[in-house]
């Protein structure tokens, strides 16, 4: 069992000092690390869930016993053997099949559903199915909690054995998650929601690691700041329940939002260029001040087949369009009838241009390859500072 002392100095006058400061040991509470908590056998164990027909699966669990009322949050983890260790090679990796898997989803309250097909999916990649003709008519299933403080410190709950009836679930990897900036040096400036006019995303970055359930994984964003205009970062444009900001504003202290509150609206100490990165996998948001300042250009255009190439090509319009911004992130809706090429340019010297070889999203470079547009209505999005492009179906 572990403990942990949180404990808090206070001043006092001379002749309260000593008692104020037993009284204050007498209630500083003791962070205490159960070995376990208890998590209950549901009423219908003894039944089979037919995952393919339900929709979630009841689970429910005792507060384990920190020493306080804490707030937890509690992941539910699957086993088809009871084993709860993977075995990894020297790169983190896992090697072979996973002997076990968390869920992405969690519950901050001791009884919850559990998402039948999220339930089914972990075992699927437990499993290692790959065809229908492999999944068994039924099977047992191991199920624990990990219950999680906003400090860290974890716990886990005893193992339940409940009967399944699985059915076959490709493993696609998930799309990438995206966050967004948003705020009074964003855009407009107006705080909205349209992607394009109020907010813009943050690019994945190139080659970086993606989790393959979640889609969870590094991004970056590179862009102009004053001190003056707060932002933050939010996960779905429209809704603040994923969101990070800063402990007083402090780009320094970044907080992402939980139970106990948010942190304050982003402020840089000194205008000037910043790459924000943030892997969205391990919680972690940094800023780091850039040394030289990046190229500016007036305008940005978009070229290919659909344009009769640099004949017509068209004027992307500036997303920053706030009093004091500096044009880098550049959008335009277009609609196209048949797959085309097509780049990014400043003018008719094509010097600078960018192409890529990805779509819908990719990162541009230098003279590169035309980019491969499938036929549909989107609106673009470019940062001339990264080269990332974006193609959002409209």
């Amino acid at each position: 069992m572990k403990k942990y002392i949180i404990a808090s100095l206070l001043v006092g006058v001379a002749l309260m000092g000593f008692t104020s400061c037993e009284d204050d040991r007498d209630s500083n509470p003791t962070l205490t690390v159960p070995d376990s908590f208890v998590l209950n056998t549901p009423a219908l164990a003894g039944n089979v869930y037919d995952l393919a027909n339900c929709e979630g699966i009841e689970l429910s669990c005792k507060q384990p016993d920190f020493g306080y009322t804490a707030a937890v949050s509690y992941y539910p983890q699957l086993s088809l053997t009871d084993e709860w260790e993977n075995v990894l090679d020297e790169n983190g990796e896992i090697v072979g099949n996973p002997k076990f898997v968390q869920l992405e989803s969690y519950s901050t309250k001791a009884k919850f559903d559990v998402v039948a097909k999220d339930f089914n999916r972990a075992i699927m990649k437990i499993g290692g199915y790959t065809a229908e003709e492999q999944i068994p008519d039924n099977l047992d299933v191991y199920v624990r909690l990990n219950g999680v403080l906003n400090s860290g410190q974890n716990t886990y709950s005893n193992s339940i054995t409940m009967k399944v009836k699985p059915f076959f679930q490709a493993l696609v990897a998930a799309d990438t998650e995206l966050w967004y900036l948003i705020g009074a040096c964003v855009g407009d400036g107006a705080w909205g929601s349209e992607i394009g006019v109020s907010v813009y995303p943050m690019s994945p970055v190139e080659g970086g690691k993606f989790d393959e359930a979640t889609g969870k994984g590094p991004l970056t964003y590179t862009g102009y700041f004053t001190p003056e205009l707060g932002f933050k970062i939010i996960r779905v444009p429209g809704e603040w329940a994923d969101q990070w900001g800063g402990v007083d504003g402090d780009i320094n202290q970044p907080r992402l939002k939980d139970d106990t509150g948010e942190g304050a609206d982003f402020k840089v100490p000194s205008a000037g260029y910043y790459r924000i990165d943030l892997d969205c996998y391990t919680n972690t948001l940094t800023f780091t001040a850039l040394d030289k300042d990046p190229a500016e250009y007036q305008q940005m255009m978009i070229a290919g087949d659909f344009t009769n190439w640099g004949d017509g090509a068209v004027h992307m319009s500036p997303v920053d369009t706030y009093a004091g911004a500096r044009p880098h992130v550049w959008m335009y809706d277009m609609s196209i009838t048949e797959n085309t090429g097509m780049k990014f340019l400043v003018d008719s010297s094509w010097n600078p241009n960018w192409g890529g070889d990805k779509f819908p999203f990719g990162w541009g470079v230098g003279g590169g390859a035309n980019i491969p547009v499938e036929a549909g209505d989107y609106r673009v999005i470019f940062n001339d500072i990264t080269g990332y492009y974006h193609f959002y179906n409209k």
